[in-house]
């Protein structure tokens, strides 16, 4: 598996916005052109994927204590997405 690069962790921090359709066009764009080049990125965007879409039907199915689709949307914005820093 290659290492990933500066590209890589620019692309995967703004990985939560650009599935959520939040970034402006230029960085949509970057995002866009990075994972149609990056199998490990769209790997990882694709996990995210079915995890936010997992979640988003269990939580539909019951009944959710108060506040917690705050705390998972938190957890999905800081959890490591496995990119190797060090």
């Amino acid at each position: 598996m290659a290492k990933c690069g500066p590209e890589c962790e620019e692309t995967l921090r703004e990985i939560e916005r650009f599935l959520d359709h939040e970034l402006d066009d230029v960085i949509r764009v970057k995002v866009e052109r990075h994972l149609s080049g990056c199998n490990e990125c769209t790997d990882k965007a694709t996990f995210r994927v079915h995890l936010k879409a997992l979640i988003q039907v269990k939580c539909a199915e019951h009944e959710v204590p108060e506040g917690l689709r705050d705390r998972l949307r938190t957890l999905l914005a800081t959890v490591d997405t496995g990119f190797d820093r060090g």
